[in-house]
């Protein structure tokens, strides 16, 4: 009973709680503005790295075919901040005239959908009953997630029923970003599913609820308990790269995020273990899911897709595997 207590509070944290009056605004420093003004050759080489990163220069493409429509594809990024959340005029054009609109998850359109979707599946989110996560966090490390910072009210009594991944989930997202959403902001994506319901657009998802869950679950405990712990010693610095990112993705450079991360956090062996399997795991099989179920969407044309900007660039990014299944892909700026 213990465990699935946390897991609906997982669902709560996730989907936003009562609304608060006034939500704050997220503060951090844009590290890579600080790498430029700190540290110039370095900066450099991070921008040249990204830059070199097929697919990277946009966010938003066009998708076209003889005979057909165009359909369109934007890359998020899963925050309430307004540099995310507005569409450009060209944005908001298209989705208007799509004539079905695509997104990771459909249930994105509705947050109890998604409590209960993800509440399904509550298992892969859950330790075994005969686990805890003190049990896997060594003993001089527990205060690095028990006192963390970015550890939301009320979460430190049931972080033991919770596989590692879950925790580091809640860690790597700022007090802020959680208000915000209690306050009732939206996520880009959950804006793009409810002005396709108001405009009566089909809405359809790439990938499932239990899918997107499997993948993380599927990560070896050990591994998630070094993620965790990575992320738990960033504390107070979360707001930091959660900044970044935001400024990264109104650049429409998000391609630079990896390596200005591997600069300022070199990477060990668990690192690059980690990173294997976000590549793998979390990118470059999810891309191939995502495009192969978007295939039918796009050879009727006019569809607008919407999902996760690091889903883009990249020699297997759905830019890419779009135009290999025969479309011209061109980037919209």
């Amino acid at each position: 009973m213990k465990r699935l207590a946390a897991a609906v509070f997982t669902l709560l944290v996730f989907i936003g709680g009562a609304r608060a009056e006034a939500p704050p605004v997220c503060t951090g420093n844009d590290l890579l503005a600080t790498l430029k003004a700190d540290h110039p050759r370095d900066y450099d080489a991070v921008i040249a790295e990204a830059a070199e990163i097929p697919n990277g220069e946009a966010i938003f493409w066009k998708i076209e075919r003889e005979g057909l429509k165009p359909s369109w594809l934007l890359g998020t990024a899963h925050v309430t901040d307004p540099r995310v959340t507005e569409l450009s005029p060209a944005m908001s054009e298209a989705l208007a005239g799509a004539s079905t609109v695509a997104l990771e998850l459909k249930e994105l359109r509705d947050p109890q959908a998604m409590a209960v979707a993800s509440f399904r599946y509550a298992k892969l989110m859950v330790l075994p009953p005969d686990e805890s996560l003190w049990d896997l966090v060594p003993d001089d490390q527990e205060s690095l997630v028990r006192d963390n910072p970015n550890l939301p009210p009320g979460a430190a009594g049931t972080l033991f029923g919770y596989q590692p991944w879950v925790v580091a989930a809640m860690l790597s997202i700022p007090p802020c970003e959680f208000a915000r959403k209690a306050a009732g902001l939206d996520t880009l994506d959950t804006i793009i599913a409810r002005t396709s319901d108001k405009q009566h657009i089909p809405l359809e998802g790439l990938e499932t609820v239990e899918e997107q869950l499997s993948v993380l679950s599927g990560m070896p405990v050990d591994l998630q308990v070094k993620y965790l712990l990575a992320v738990a010693k960033l504390g107070t610095r979360t707001a930091d790269y959660f900044e970044t990112l935001i400024s990264l993705y109104a650049q429409h450079n998000v391609p630079a995020y990896i390596p200005l991360m591997t600069r300022l956090e070199p990477m060990d062996k668990d690192g690059e273990a980690m990173m294997a399997f976000v590549e793998e795991e979390l990118t470059r099989k999810r891309n191939h899911t995502m495009a192969n179920r978007a295939a039918a969407l796009l050879a009727k044309g006019n569809v607008f897709i919407a999902v996760g900007a690091l889903h883009l660039p990249g020699d297997e990014g759905l830019v890419e595997l779009i135009r290999e299944a025969g479309y011209k892909v061109s980037p919209i700026n």
